[in-house]
């Protein structure tokens, strides 16, 4: 027992340990490797303790060094308070987390909720178990034992005070003068802070044994109830608003979310969507005025979703708030994205705002921003009537399902990521990866969402290559690679040429340059390889030519290739 171990802690085991390949006998010490924390199993349970070496005195003239030191780092921290403006320094006690809280001096986890019409703090602590001498053995041999550690749920009231010096506690909407138990006047610990019971609906909570949620079943449930109150024009719609909003309650588990988007005419359930996710999906903001520093806010002190109504007056470029909104929605799908601007305060700092997260947006025409588009789930709505004219008819069957869900949050394992080899491609992955994670997590199968993926690429296909620019470079591709001449007969030409005219390529997709038609087109050729296609002509005797042994032309005809789906 007397070996030394790399990274290893001095134990005194408080109780026999008599195993196998180990006997450990009570009060004896033993230097235990801290690979893979199984020694905290031994402290957390009672049975061992560790032992800290007591440091060595520090002479007189050490201690004067010491205090000399001591002294000049707080006179620099003290130099560099003055230079920070009043507003950002913040008092211990006014340093919590925003409603996903942390309590201080613990690892306690508190989420908003709303029990008997009244907000509440509940807390989600964990805690760990004592081992067995069987358990014992396991940990020994480094196995895992997650049974060991149980989740506890209790709720706690809100703008809660202690006492530090009778450790009591009390209600107070203010900072305390005097402690109500003990009737004296001291300093006070902010336990917990005032819930905001308009940012999103809280949800009610109760503590619902997991072997009583089976999600595939909950999962149904919530396709069941959307049918009733909205029309989405197809059924797979369903599923995937259903999906979205499980996904909503394990977002930290993902890389990407995917927006939805539901647009129409008036009165075509696009608000009723959104209204749906605020009542089913985890920390949803519904709001038509939302500004945009709010926005930042939602999402990076609260981890809010955001659901955003007459999206079509928000994104305008041509104003700094619409560009701003833009800039901060458009990176906003993916883990890891920030928003940074100017500290007001400081002009040599700046602020990043984290702007990942769910957001889905309602509008006439959804927006005009294709990047947008691009990463989203579009739902055209269509006017109908659905079987529930108003929530409140569906009021309790909503906040039942809401709850569940907040059970499947806290107590279920988290889902697991797709692998390198899964079908699912570039944007496809990145818009539906979430979704199709959620669905083999609860017990749904993919093959079906795979399929709508399929169709859903290839309809994307069809609308690019039904446009002028899929004709003119096509007609590029026949050229350059001499699959047919410019009377469009099939041939094969020895070698490539360097440039091709805009009347060869007009010949090429097969206008008639003596109809205004064919003399319109032909005239555009040059806008679309500058401003879509990105390509490099210039003029020549005979005429405008593409450039094709252009070292920029060459690569970006090779993407352009790839994005028309003409290769």
């Amino acid at each position: 027992m007397g070996v030394c171990i790399m990274n290893a802690v001095k134990m005194r085991f408080l109780e026999d340990i008599d195993m196998d390949t180990v006997k450990i006998k009570k009060g004896e010490i033993v230097n235990m490797s801290t690979k893979g924390n199984h020694h905290l199993q031994f402290i957390k349970s009672g049975v061992a303790e560790i032992i800290q070496d007591e440091p060595k005195k520090d002479s007189i003239k050490t201690k004067g060094k010491k205090k000399d030191k001591k002294r000049m780092v707080e006179k620099n921290i003290k130099k560099k308070e003055k230079t920070i403006p009043h507003t950002l320094i913040k008092k211990p006690e006014e340093i919590i987390n925003n409603d996903t809280e942390i309590l201080p001096e613990n690892t306690n986890i508190l989420e908003p909720i709303r029990n008997d019409n009244t907000p509440k703090w509940l807390i989600i602590s964990e805690k760990t178990n004592p081992p067995n001498k069987e358990e014992i053995k396991l940990i020994m041999q480094g196995e895992q034992t997650p049974w060991l550690h149980e989740k506890t749920f209790e709720t706690i009231e809100e703008n809660m005070w202690e006492c530090k010096k009778c450790m009591g506690r009390f209600k107070s909407e203010n900072q305390p003068e005097t402690c109500l138990h003990c009737d004296r006047g001291t300093t006070f610990r902010k336990i917990t802070k005032n819930i905001s019971t308009n940012r999103w609906k809280l949800p009610r909570w109760k503590n619902i044994p997991i072997e009583e949620i089976e999600m595939i079943m909950v999962y149904h449930d919530l396709v069941d109830i959307i049918k009733q109150c909205i029309i989405f024009p197809e059924d797979i719609q369903y599923e995937l608003f259903a999906l979205w909003i499980v996904a909503s309650y394990k977002k930290e588990c993902f890389d990407t979310i995917p927006f939805f988007i539901f647009r129409g005419l008036i009165e075509s359930g696009k608000t009723r969507a959104l209204d749906l996710l605020r009542e089913l999906g985890y920390r949803m903001v519904h709001t038509t005025g939302v500004t945009f520093t709010a926005m930042c806010r939602y999402t990076h002190f609260h981890g809010a979703g955001v659901l955003i109504d007459e999206i079509d007056n928000k994104i305008d470029k041509r104003t700094e708030t619409g560009r701003n909104y833009i800039d901060f929605l458009k990176p906003s799908y993916k883990r890891g994205s920030i928003y940074a601007c100017a500290d007001l305060n400081d002009q040599e700092e700046t602020k990043e705002y984290n702007n990942y997260g769910f957001k889905a947006f309602a509008g006439e025409k959804g927006g005009y921003d294709q990047a947008i588009f691009s990463r989203s789930i579009d739902v055209h709505m269509e006017k109908e009537n659905p079987d529930i004219p108003e929530l409140k008819y569906v009021q309790e069957d909503l906040d039942q399902l809401q709850t569940i869900l907040l059970n499947y949050r806290y107590k279920f394992s988290d889902p697991i990521p797709l692998p390198l080899d899964y079908p699912l491609k570039g944007r496809d992955r990145e818009i539906f990866s979430c979704l199709i994670q959620t669905a083999q997590h609860i017990g749904l199968g993919d093959e079906h969402l795979l399929e709508y993926i399929k169709q859903r690429k290839q309809e994307q296909i069809d609308e690019i290559q039904d446009s002028i620019e899929y004709e003119i470079i096509k007609a590029v591709y026949q050229l350059q690679h001499g699959e047919t001449t410019i009377d469009g007969d099939t041939t094969l030409m020895n070698d490539a040429p360097e440039v091709l005219l805009y009347n060869d390529i007009s010949s090429a997709c097969g206008w008639n340059l003596d109809t205004e038609e064919g003399k319109k087109n032909r005239q555009r050729i040059g806008y679309i390889f500058k401003k879509k296609l990105l390509l490099k002509t210039k003029r020549r005797g005979q005429g405008t030519v593409l450039l094709l042994t252009d070292s920029k032309n060459e690569k970006r005809l090779e993407n352009l290739y790839r994005r028309y789906h003409i290769k």
